[in-house]
């Protein structure tokens, strides 16, 4: 299923759709504005922000109570994000 994707129109804008069950569901302007939202919408006891990250960078599905939730961001901040990861990695090792 190809699911739309924002576009960040600046730097500190990386925005992020929120999808329940292949229907649009929000979106919010960062991972953190994302994250808030659905602890609240889901009544989370935790900020659901390693489910959205990789939702976005790995395209992982996430299941909470029957429902799936699935996030998408600009394809660019996507590869940037990637990038990052890949020079921290190169740090640590």
């Amino acid at each position: 299923m190809d699911l739309r994707k924002p576009i960040a129109i600046n730097k500190t804008y990386k925005p992020v759709l929120i999808f329940k069950d292949g229907v649009e569901l929000k979106e919010c302007v960062s991972i953190q504005e994302a994250a808030y939202y659905l602890k609240g919408y889901t009544l989370c006891t935790a900020m659901p922000y390693r489910h959205i990250m990789n939702g976005i960078i790995l395209d992982e599905t996430w299941i909470h109570e029957g429902s799936s939730y699935r996030f998408t961001t600009d394809p660019d901040v996507k590869k940037a994000k990637l990038e990052e990861m890949k020079i921290r990695n190169k740090v640590r090792f």
